[in-house]
């Protein structure tokens, strides 16, 4: 009888990248203006941040329908240079231009935890 393999789970190297979605959990995120802004603020994150980050803040509120069709309608203005923009540039837009509370705190959270890794802070 064979031996059953165990998954181990390693530490990927720092360069080793992850598609992060600044506004997660998909589920929550899965309709309408949610899930067009869901889908455009995707940023590569090196894999171990980006599980780390996983574990500390598990979803990201969703916003008054309102508030995120402003918001998509801001972003179709200005989609080619916010595209270009890094993780934490991103996640700043986001804070700025979707004035909900809990979804702030949600951002500012990550704002920080990226900052400080990337040495921004």
């Amino acid at each position: 009888m064979s031996k059953k393999k165990r998954r181990c789970r390693r530490t990927p190297p720092l360069t080793a990248k992850d598609r992060h979605h600044i506004c997660y959990q998909g589920r929550y995120w899965s309709c309408g203006y949610a899930k067009a802004i869901r889908n455009a603020f995707v940023r590569p994150v090196p894999v171990v941040w980006h599980r780390e980050l996983h574990s500390k803040l598990s979803t990201v509120p969703v916003p008054d329908g309102s508030l995120l069709k402003q918001a998509w309608f801001e972003y179709q203005k200005n989609a080619e240079i916010i595209d270009s923009m890094g993780v934490c540039q991103a996640i700043a837009w986001l804070y700025v231009h979707i004035p909900d509370v809990e979804f702030r705190k949600a951002m500012q959270y990550q704002l920080d935890f990226f900052a400080t890794r990337s040495g921004q802070l």
